[in-house]
Formats: C-alpha cells, sequence, structure tokens
C-alpha cells in the first residue's frame, strides 16, 4: 500500500516512477529525474510506540535463518518512510540510515531536543530533484539545501 500511494504522491509531483518486475532487488522503485535513476526503498509504519513511530531501515534476506541486512548506498539512495496516521513523508537518503536497524520518527514533535533527528527529512522531496547523496561530501551538501529549505 505504501508503495502505491507514494507513487501516486510522486508523480502527482511530476517524477517518472517506476516498479522493477520480481522482488529481487534491495529497492522497491525507480524515480527518474534528470536523466538519472534514484532506487527508493519504500517503508510505511501505521502504528506509534511511545512518543513516535520506529521503522525498521534494514531487511532480511532471503534463505534459511534470514539474516538481517543493513541496506547500503550500493542498493538504494534513498528510504521513502510513510507515516500513515500523520500523512507524513519523510525522504531519508541512504547515508544516514547505513549503521542503523531503526530510525524514529515525530510527525507530531519530539519529547526531547535530540531525538528528532530526521525531522529534516520530513516532505523533504526536493531531495530526489537533487539526486542521490551518498558520499559525506553530498551528505553535507544536501543538508545545506536543506537548512535552506527552512
Amino acid at each position: 500500500m505504501g508503495e502505491l500511494i507514494f507513487v501516486v504522491k510522486a508523480t502527482s509531483m511530476g517524477f517518472a516512477v517506476s516498479k522493477p518486475y520480481g522482488d529481487t532487488e534491495a529497492y522497491d522503485l525507480l524515480i527518474e529525474e534528470n536523466g538519472r535513476l534514484l532506487r527508493i526503498q519504500v517503508k510505511s509504519v501505521f502504528t506509534t510506540s511511545r512518543w513516535g513511530y520506529s521503522v525498521s531501515v534494514q531487511r532480511h534476506s532471503r534463505g534459511h535463518g534470514r539474516p538481517v541486512i543493513q541496506y547500503s548506498a550500493q542498493e538504494i539512495d534513498f528510504i521513502a518512510a510513510y507515516v500513515v496516521p500523520h500523512d507524513a513523508w519523510y525522504i531519508v537518503p541512504v547515508f544516514e540510515i547505513v549503521s542503523r536497524a531503526h530510525i524514529r520518527l515525530y510527525p507530531e514533535g519530539a519529547k526531547r531536543n535530540d531525538g528528532a533527528l530526521f525531522e529534516k527529512y520530513r516532505e523533504a522531496w526536493d531531495l530526489l530533484r537533487l539526486g542521490r547523496a551518498t558520499s559525506t561530501e553530498a551528505g553535507c551538501e544536501a543538508r545545506s539545501k536543506i537548512k535552506k529549505r527552512k
């Protein structure tokens, strides 16, 4: 359901969106912007736990025992996390989640100042127009553009 809602939202904003056949890639959808293809992993969350919404940013491998695998910049470019009860999207570059198992999102506001690490990515659709942000340098550039947006 989250993927379909992402497609509707992204196409309404002028993005070209494609869905690969099969389920063998780490990404769910592709966005084409200015001749570039961006790999998007879509996550959605429906229920809150304590003061925020927890979104898993890792995946299970295929096979016996199903070990957990971190997403990497070689597999995806962005996580698009949808908080369903608030109709809120978070467009998070992969470099922000590489060493994490979960991220916490606070569309109603965080109780503590240090808890809202990902609020800067709420409705950050313009990052998809900027393209892939996987290196530290690209990450700094993306953060700079986000700050200017505010």
